[in-house]
C-alpha cells in the first residue's frame, strides 16, 4: 500500500465520522457560535472539508495557494451535508491519483510550516480534520446535541 493510500484512509476514518456528527446536528444549530467572532458550526465544518481538498489537491499537483475558505450559503443540515460529501468525493478522486513519488516531491512556500514534501500538505491537512472535527464536537455539545458518534 502506498503512503497516500494510507494516508487517505485515516482521513477517510475522520470524515465519516465528520459526516456521522453533522447528522447529529438539528438545522436550528447550524448558526452556533461559541464567541462572536468564531465561525458558525456550519461554516467550521464547510472550512474543514473544503480545505481538505484544497491540501490534497495541492500536494497532487504541487500547483495552488493555501488560502482561507469561505462558505456557501446553506439553511438546512442536508444541505450542508450534500456539500460536505461533494467535498469528500472530490478530496476522495485525487487523492487515490497521488504517487509516491509526487508526496516525495518538495513544496516550496513561503511559511516554513508548508514547506518540505509535499506528503507534508496531506499530514497537515489530516491533523487539520482532527483539530477542527474535535472543536465541532465541542460546538454540538454547547448547542444542546447528545447523541454524537464516537470521535473515531
Amino acid at each position: 500500500m502506498g503512503r497516500a493510500k494510507q494516508l487517505m484512509d485515516q482521513w477517510l476514518t475522520h470524515r465519516t465520522v465528520l459526516e456521522k456528527l453533522l447528522q447529529a446536528v438539528p438545522d436550528e444549530h447550524l448558526g452556533y457560535k461559541p464567541w462572536p467572532g468564531a465561525m458558525a458550526l456550519g461554516e467550521l465544518a464547510q472550512h474543514v472539508a473544503k480545505s481538505a481538498e484544497m491540501f490534497v489537491t495541492i500536494a497532487k499537483t504541487g500547483q495552488g495557494k493555501i488560502a482561507k475558505t469561505v462558505a456557501e450559503s446553506c439553511e438546512t443540515t442536508a444541505q450542508l451535508l450534500e456539500i460536505v460529501r461533494g467535498h469528500t468525493e472530490r478530496t476522495k478522486a485525487v487523492y487515490e491519483t497521488i504517487t509516491d513519488e509526487e508526496l516525495n516531491v518538495e513544496f516550496d512556500h513561503p511559511h516554513p510550516n508548508f514547506r518540505g514534501p509535499r506528503e507534508k500538505l496531506l499530514i497537515l491537512s489530516n491533523d487539520h480534520e482532527i483539530h477542527h472535527k474535535g472543536q465541532l464536537f465541542v460546538y454540538a455539545r454547547m448547542a444542546g446535541v447528545e447523541n454524537l458518534p464516537f470521535f473515531i
